[in-house]
């Protein structure tokens, strides 16, 4: 590897990061374009509410978006002290008032089709065996540099909004498939500039090759996981040779929509 630039880096990360959120998109596309009854949509509408609230830490974890805002609050607020600090504080705050409005879409549509609540006694703690093994790896990349995990995390979190490309592309006239069109289609375009931010902390935060590569294979060891976990949220086994295919470039980038 020769990249030793900011603008180098960024774009590696940004190529690699393509390739695995075209991947989560596959996984959604295949299951949104077959044919299901309503009841088929449950399982991956309620594990994706359970995601919208415990990514930042709207229900329990640790390291989590709402605890660094706490935690933040606790010691009298250090990141108002500065301009940068202010704007992250900032970004920080708007980025959770997005994902309680995605969950809010996502549960709306979950209550209308099974005609009960979405209570939190029934999402919480409502895992996949791919989010087990990835809390275990984000404890042990935070404990190998916690610096260059947390970028990794952050950059791997929502990835790249794939998932809600390939809903709110979806070409339907059926009314349940249309709702889903238009939940996803407002928050893929909330999420998809998180990747950008992303991209932009890896770029002003990484100053070696040697930190390039191990936020590289940090996000070799994620992101491939990420596409088991989301295969198994829409009751997919997850196709290892297809996994492998997209961690090396095998994948088209998603189109602008």
């Amino acid at each position: 590897m020769t990249t030793t630039t900011a603008a180098d880096m960024k774009a590696e990360i940004r190529a690699l990061g393509q390739c695995f959120w075209a991947g989560e998109a596959e996984i959604a596309r295949n299951f949104l374009t077959a044919p299901h009854e309503p009841a088929d949509h449950v399982h991956w509408l309620r594990h994706q509410c359970y995601r919208e609230l415990r990514g930042p830490g709207l229900l329990e974890r640790p390291h989590s978006r709402v605890r660094w805002i706490i935690q933040n609050v606790h010691d009298k607020l250090p990141a108002a002290e500065s301009k940068d600090g202010r704007d992250e504080f900032e970004y920080q705050l708007e980025s959770l008032r997005q994902e309680f409005t995605h969950y809010r879409l996502l549960a709306d549509i979950l209550e209308d089709v099974t005609g009960e609540p979405v209570r939190m006694n029934d999402i919480d703690g409502l895992r996949l065996p791919g989010d087990d093994r990835i809390e275990a790896m984000r404890s042990r990349l935070i404990a190998e540099d916690e610096r260059i995990a947390h970028i990794a995390y952050s950059f791997a979190e929502g990835g790249g909004a794939g998932i809600f490309h390939a809903g709110a592309a979806l070409e339907t006239d059926d009314p349940l498939l249309l709702r889903i069109q238009h939940a996803c289609r407002v928050i893929y375009d909330d999420e998809v500039g998180h990747g950008e931010h992303g991209a932009e902390a890896a770029e002003n935060a990484l100053d070696t090759e040697e930190e390039l590569l191990t936020l590289r294979r940090m996000l070799l060891e994620i992101c491939p996981e990420r596409l088991r976990m989301r295969s198994e949220m829409y009751n997919q086994e997850p196709d290892e040779a297809r996994i492998a295919e997209i961690a090396n470039g095998h994948i088209d980038p998603l189109p602008t929509i």
